[in-house]
């Protein structure tokens, strides 16, 4: 499934830990992850451009120790590995080595930020998620939260343990069903499909209208979990009405999901328009691992 993972790195305090969480990718048929690290052009002196390339250069010099450290570990792990160090705008490389390598799978690292909670808008990840085509894999495990490190150990053990499934119907929600269904033999436990109906327009609705939205949705749940269930997974549904983002992050939390499937939009036809407002908000709010598939 996800054959090729490019693992974009910046040797972060949590870099090694991710990586260590992502070799267990390897029952989902991963026999190669590419490390990347970019070198962000802008942030080296405005010089003359023959005396930047020697300065990176002599930069990959230095970072090839810290390449072969995390190679070390993916090698470890019985899965093969290609070190990469490129010169340039980090979202724009990593996109350009994701189309070269033919990547299936980008994994994203997030750094933890302040106490108002993650920075995401305008962050690489979110631009990759926005003009890339690549589905996009963001970690959230306990580890970059200050957890047990032996509870983070188990977690990293079986990411897939329990699949939380959100739905609005559309086609590229439709799209992560098709990567939820692969995920078959990777020690899936349960997926939770769930729907949540828009409060501010359910109350725009007379009762009646109201009703049979429900039921409507009622039925499209049951026809999901069937089609699951023929695959071999065991399967819940929850359909609730409230604030999508806010809902769906809560259920994550209260399910105790490995991992959240969501379907993105990309970009819309405004520049301002990132990735449908719900799977960006759970992505950047959520604290559990997102995957994050391309309609």
């Amino acid at each position: 499934m996800f054959k090729k993972i490019l693992y974009p790195t910046a040797f972060e305090e949590f870099s090694r830990d991710v990586l260590r969480c992502l070799t267990n990718f390897k029952s989902l048929g991963t026999e190669e992850i590419v490390l990347l690290h970019v070198i962000y052009a802008s942030q080296l002196p405005q010089v003359h451009e023959g005396y930047v390339l020697r300065l990176a250069d002599a930069l990959r010099h230095i970072l090839n120790a810290r390449m072969d450290e995390a190679a070390g570990i993916v090698e470890g792990a019985g899965i093969k590995v290609k070190k990469r160090i490129e010169l340039g705008v980090p979202h724009r490389e990593i996109l350009r080595v994701a189309q070269e390598e033919k990547a299936s799978l980008i994994a994203a690292g997030r750094e933890r930020k302040g106490f108002l909670g993650e920075i995401f808008v305008g962050s690489i990840t979110d631009k990759i998620v926005r003009h890339g085509t690549t589905p996009v894999y963001i970690p959230k495990y306990p580890g970059i939260y200050g957890a047990d490190p032996k509870a983070c150990e188990a977690f990293c053990r079986n990411p897939f343990r329990r699949i939380l499934y959100p739905t609005d119907w559309s086609d590229c929600a439709r799209r992560a069903l098709d990567y939820v269904k692969q995920f078959r033999n990777a020690g899936v436990e349960e997926v939770i499909v769930a729907h949540v109906m828009d409060e501010k327009a359910m109350r725009l609705q007379p009762e009646e209208k109201f009703n049979e939205f429900q039921r409507i949705d009622k039925e499209k749940l049951a026809q999901v979990k069937a089609e699951l269930e023929k695959e071999g997974f065991r399967v819940s549904t929850h359909l609730s009405v409230g604030n999508p983002r806010a809902e769906l992050i809560g259920i994550a939390k209260t399910q105790d999901v490995s991992l959240i499937v969501l379907g993105s939009h990309g970009k819309g036809r405004a520049e301002g328009i990132l990735w449908g407002s719900v799977s960006r908000n759970v992505a950047e709010y959520s604290n559990r691992p997102t995957l994050v598939v391309r309609g």
